[in-house]
């Protein structure tokens, strides 16, 4: 894939548009200056040389650190980024953009850095990022297949209509990801907060990722639509529930 002027162009602007230095982070760790820099590096990194040192920036501090295994809420705003690099790119430069997103699902976040001033945990945040452009991940090669078989652990339905059914509540909307049929704990994003629902059953599976899908929220009756609303998985991410001023 041939990167033209305009596109190297449009990263550089994306990248800048960023304010690094104001997400939030844990003190001695974060470095704002490694995420810019890192992402600028790898964006025109030529060889496996530039494509690694750029990669140590981001891996160092920038969006996560490798040593401990966790990631920062810099990685959120860096994953659609790290993607177009993925996309505009070929060889090493490619491959470290896809790793390092990987890295940033496969990592813990920050104790007192879980989520999203929205209450999005880090990972479900990052993998919204994923699932819109998977058909063009799949044309990646073995990087691109490996992050969204980690991406589809995290899944997430958005819901288009509801439906109060004795005690509970029918849920009809869209998955992204891959949602197993058997009964687990879920988060309830509305405008309004965060509702954690105990127990969340499949009625009608979906058929494949980004399809619709039926569930029921057991002992939780929901009055109205609650179109825009979205479903997570309550089992990703540790370490608390607070938010990031993200």
């Amino acid at each position: 894939m041939r990167r033209t002027r305009q596109d190297n162009a449009d990263i550089v602007d994306a990248i800048e548009a960023v304010d690094w230095n104001s997400l939030p982070g844990p003190a001695d760790y974060y470095r704002p200056t490694a995420a810019r820099e890192g992402l600028h590096n790898l964006a025109r990194a030529r060889g496996h040389t530039e494509a690694a040192s750029a990669a140590s920036h981001l891996a160092g501090g920038g969006i996560i650190h490798d040593h401990s295994g966790t990631v920062f809420p810099a990685a959120v705003l860096a994953t659609p980024l790290l993607l177009q690099i993925a996309e505009e790119r070929t060889g090493a430069a490619q491959t470290a953009a896809l790793e390092l997103v990987e890295d940033t699902l496969n990592f813990r976040p920050w104790p007192g850095f879980v989520r999203t001033q929205r209450g999005v945990r880090l990972c479900c945040a990052i993998t919204d990022h994923i699932h819109a452009p998977a058909p063009n991940l799949y044309q990646l090669g073995h990087e691109g297949h490996s992050l969204l078989t980690t991406a589809r652990e995290h899944w997430r339905v958005d819901i288009e209509e509801t439906w109060v059914e004795s005690t509970d509540t029918l849920v009809f909307g869209t998955v992204a990801g891959t949602l197993t049929e058997f009964p687990q704990a879920a988060e309830l994003h509305t405008g309004r907060g965060v509702t954690h629902v105990s127990i969340m059953a499949v009625e009608y599976p979906a058929t494949d990722e980004h399809a619709q899908v039926c569930v029921r929220l057991v002992g939780l009756e929901l009055a109205g639509l609650h179109t825009g609303a979205t479903l997570y998985s309550a089992f990703c991410g540790e370490y608390g529930t607070q938010p990031s001023d993200l």
